[in-house]
C-alpha cells in the first residue's frame, strides 16, 4: 500500500512539474487600446476643422516572455488608422551569460535614443509624440533593425550604462513627418548605421533621482549620392516621489540634426522639448509641455507647440482618460489650436501606464 501511495505521489509530482515547466514557457499576451476624440482649427485639414472628430481606434498587441533564464523575446503588433497590422517591434534580448556581463539585443525595436523614444506613446504623460521626435525620427519614432550591446560601467555611487549598436540604417526618415513641403519619397535605399548612448542616474535625496544621458547615431540616408546624416541628443530627467500617491517628474531633451545635401552644403537644425508632470491622489496627473523643432533640410523653417494635459485613471493602471489642449505655430502661416480627449485601456500585464 505504501509503495502504491509513493508511486502515485511521484506520478502527480512529475506531471505537475512538467506542467509548471511548460507554463513558464508561455508568453504574456496583452492588448492596449487607444480611442480618441479631437477638434482643431487647422486650415490645412479643412474637413476636420472646428468640429468634433472621432479618430480611428489604435490597437497594440504585446507578446513577450522568457525563452530561458538568460534571454527573452518581445513582439509588438500595432493596428493604427484602419485594419492594417504592422510589426512594430520584434526582438530578443540576452540578459546574462555573455562575457563581461554584456546585455545584447537583436531585432527591430524603438532605439534607446533619449529616454522617451523607447516608450510607447500610450505610456506618455501627454498625448502626442514630441514635435522634434516627429520631425527627426518620423511619426512612428526612431525604430530600426539593430544589433545592440550594452554594458554597466564601474562608476561606484551611481548607476551608469554604455550602449553601442549597428543598425540597418533606414531610420533617419523624419522628413516624412514634414513641417511643410519637404518630401522623402525619392530618396534611395540607405546603408548601415551606427548608434551609441551613455546614461547615468544618481539619487539626489531620499525621494529624488536625477538621470541624464547622451545619444548619437549616423547613417547614409541616400546611397546613390552617398549623403550622410548625423543625429545627437542630450537628455535629463528628475523624479521626486515622496509617496505612492504623489510624484513630480520633469524631463527635457535637446536634439541636433546635421544632413549633407546634394548641393554640397550641410544643414544643421535644432529641436527640443520639455515637460512637467505632477501626479496627485495617485489617480490624477496634471502638467504642461513645450516643444520646438527646425526642419531637417531648412533650419529657417521651424514650428513650436505648447500645451497642457490632465489625466485620470478610473481603475488603477488598467485604464486612463487624458485631456490635452495645445497651440501650434509654424514660423510661416497661422497658428492653430487643438483639443484631444483620449481613452486608453489595457488587457494583460502590459498596461497603458504604471502607478
Amino acid at each position: 500500500m505504501t509503495i502504491r501511495i509513493c508511486i502515485c505521489v511521484f506520478a502527480v509530482w512529475s506531471i505537475s512539474g512538467r506542467a509548471a515547466a511548460q507554463t513558464t514557457l508561455n508568453p504574456d499576451v496583452s492588448v492596449v487600446g487607444d480611442i480618441r476624440v479631437f477638434s482643431h482649427d487647422d486650415e490645412d485639414r479643412p474637413l476636420e476643422r472646428n468640429r468634433v472628430n472621432f479618430a480611428d481606434p489604435g490597437l497594440e498587441m504585446v507578446i513577450g516572455g522568457y525563452l530561458n533564464p538568460y534571454a527573452r523575446a518581445d513582439v509588438v503588433i500595432a493596428w493604427e488608422e484602419g485594419n492594417n497590422a504592422e510589426i512594430e517591434e520584434a526582438y530578443a534580448t540576452f540578459l546574462r551569460g555573455l562575457p563581461l556581463g554584456v546585455n545584447l539585443r537583436v531585432g527591430q525595436y524603438l532605439l534607446e535614443f533619449g529616454r522617451l523614444n523607447p516608450t510607447h506613446p500610450h505610456a506618455y504623460s501627454f498625448l502626442h509624440r514630441p514635435l522634434p521626435h516627429e520631425v527627426y525620427f518620423g511619426l512612428e519614432g526612431l525604430r530600426d533593425m539593430a544589433v545592440r550591446a550594452s554594458l554597466l560601467l564601474p562608476t561606484g555611487g551611481f548607476h551608469s550604462e554604455a550602449m553601442f549598436g549597428v543598425l540597418k540604417g533606414d531610420l533617419l526618415m523624419g522628413e516624412e513627418a514634414d513641417l511643410g513641403d519637404t518630401s522623402a519619397a525619392d530618396v534611395a535605399p540607405v546603408d548601415f548605421g551606427l548608434f551609441a548612448r551613455v546614461d547615468a542616474s544618481v539619487a539626489t535625496s531620499e525621494y529624488g533621482e536625477l538621470a541624464f544621458g547622451a545619444s548619437g547615431l549616423t547613417a547614409i540616408y541616400d546611397a546613390d549620392e552617398g549623403l550622410r546624416a548625423w543625429l545627437g541628443g542630450l537628455d535629463a530627467k528628475y523624479k521626486w516621489k515622496p509617496s505612492r500617491n504623489r510624484s513630480l517628474q520633469i524631463e527635457s531633451e535637446i536634439l541636433v540634426s546635421r544632413r549633407e545635401l546634394i548641393t554640397g552644403a550641410d544643414v544643421t537644425s535644432l529641436g527640443a522639448y520639455g515637460y512637467g508632470d505632477y501626479r496627485f491622489r495617485q489617480r490624477f496627473n496634471l502638467g504642461a509641455v513645450g516643444e520646438y523643432a527646425e526642419d531637417v533640410f531648412d533650419s529657417d523653417r521651424h514650428t513650436w507647440r505648447v500645451g497642457g494635459f490632465l489625466g485620470f485613471a478610473p481603475v488603477e493602471e488598467t485604464s486612463l482618460v487624458r485631456l490635452e489642449g495645445d497651440w501650434t505655430k509654424p514660423n510661416s502661416g497661422d497658428g492653430f489650436w487643438s483639443l484631444n480627449l483620449q481613452l486608453v485601456f489595457g488587457l494583460g500585464p502590459h498596461q497603458p501606464h504604471m502607478f
